[in-house]
Parts: C-alpha cells; sequence; structure tokens
C-alpha cells in the first residue's frame, strides 16, 4: 500500500459514509452476539491508520486494545489517535501467546497481496483468541468490482460467501453470522468499476474520494438502515462481505 493511501485512508475514515456505514454493521453485530467479548481483550488484526480501533476503544470501553499491522507507516498515523500498544508483524506470524484475546477485528486484510496464505491467517487469529472468543472479519466481495482502489491499496483478491464460510470452518472457526453489505448501492458501483477500467489514470491512484456532505450524510444513513437487515437477517449480495465467527 503506497503512502499516500495511507494518507488519504487517515483523512477520510472517520468521515466517509463507507468506514462510517460499515461501524454501523459492527455495532449491530457486536451489540447482537458478543457485546462482552468487544468489552474483554481486543486486538485489531491489521489495524492500518486505527479508526476502526480508535471507534472500538472509544464506543465499548475495552480492558485491553493491540493494533498491528506490517506498516510502520500506518503504525505512525495510530500513534497520533492515542492508540499506545501497537505491533508491527504481519497477521500470520502474531508475537502474542495463544488465548490472549476475547475479540479480535480484522477490517480488510486478509485480501491484500502481503497476505500470502489467508487460511494460515485466520488459524494464526484462531490461535491467539481464547477459547470462546470473537472474530469480525470484513473483506472486499464479489471480483467483478476489483478496481483502481484494490490495486492502489496491493488488494489481491476477494470474495464470496460460500469461500470465506469454508475457509473458517478449514481454520476451527463457528460461523455466527455471515452476509454481504452495501447491497442498495451495488448497481452503481458495480457501474463505475466497470466504466473506470477503461479510464487512464495516474498509477497506483485510488478511487476514493468524500462526497459532498449531504450526499455524504445520505449514503452513511443508507447503509445503516441497511445494517440492521444485515446484521439480523442477511444480506443477498453487496460490495462488502462481513462475518462474525466464534472459536
Amino acid at each position: 500500500m503506497i503512502k499516500r493511501e495511507y494518507e488519504a485512508l487517515f483523512e477520510m475514515e472517520d468521515t466517509h459514509w463507507w468506514y462510517l456505514g460499515h461501524r454501523r454493521l459492527y455495532a449491530s453485530l457486536l451489540d447482537r452476539y458478543c457485546p462482552e467479548a468487544a468489552r474483554g481483550r481486543v486486538l485489531d488484526a491489521g489495524c492500518g491508520t486505527g479508526g476502526f480501533t480508535q471507534w472500538l476503544r472509544d464506543r465499548y470501553r475495552p480492558e485491553h486494545v493491540v493494533g498491528l499491522d506490517v506498516s510502520e507507516e500506518a503504525l505512525l498515523r495510530c500513534g497520533t489517535r492515542g492508540l499506545e500498544e501497537l505491533l508491527c508483524c504481519p497477521v500470520e506470524y502474531i508475537p502474542l501467546p495463544d488465548a490472549s484475546f476475547e475479540l479480535v477485528l480484522s477490517v480488510n486484510v486478509l485480501y491484500h497481496r502481503e497476505v500470502a496464505d489467508d487460511l494460515e491467517a485466520l488459524r494464526e487469529i484462531h490461535r491467539v483468541l481464547a477459547p470462546g472468543g470473537y472474530l469480525l472479519l470484513n473483506l472486499p466481495a464479489l471480483s467483478l468490482l476489483r478496481g483502481r482502489h484494490d490495486e492502489a491499496v496491493g488488494g489481491a483478491r476477494r470474495y464470496r460467501v460460500s469461500g470465506v464460510r469454508r475457509l473458517l470452518a478449514q481454520a476451527g472457526y463457528e460461523t455466527v453470522k455471515i452476509t454481504y453489505f452495501v447491497f442498495t448501492l451495488l448497481p452503481v458501483i458495480a457501474a463505475y468499476r466497470l466504466w473506470s477500467r477503461g479510464e487512464t489514470a495516474e498509477e497506483g491512484s485510488s478511487d476514493l474520494w468524500l462526497p459532498p456532505a449531504p450526499l455524504n450524510r445520505a449514503l452513511e444513513s443508507l447503509l445503516g438502515f441497511e445494517s440492521h437487515i444485515a446484521a439480523r437477517y442477511g444480506l443477498p449480495l453487496g460490495s462488502s462481505l462481513t462475518a462474525l465467527a466464534r472459536c
């Protein structure tokens, strides 16, 4: 992931509709299925610039929070958020004891080129989870939607529900809830991604941008509505895929 993408992520992840909408989904899942785990020992495995880590810390006040990322560039920005316990390491090799956490959060990490083996990464996360602990996992969905953002952030693959459910079972998890997300906007996103493939762009540039404030709020509200349906019933398709799994 190139430096300017970390800068863009740091600047937008507390205001952009995509990030705020996903926070609403994560809150719905955690509140419904495992609120106590979110207040225990928590690891953000692939914390990036720390937006989701800070959000979880401020919302749930967990007993202990650790963030890890393979990028020192990202971890420097985590420090500006007041996140103190940070590790620079790959998610496949976490230098912590077995059963260290009640909850692990992993948001858009396993699809990166730097993660050579997503199954091995899931097994390593399973190792550091306490028995009965939870993994909250988010991944980009549907290979049709691959675009400039995937290239800019080093995305190597996208997923479907059936494949993630299989990976979780192979790694020793019980799937509690698995759903697609960003369903209502899927036609627009698909059309834009297909159109943008024919456009020339600066090498390594992303298509992530912040809409005008009224549109940004409307899109966040739309995902807020989706989040309640996704957490309770699940959605049949979407640009994201979210799973809650238990050891």
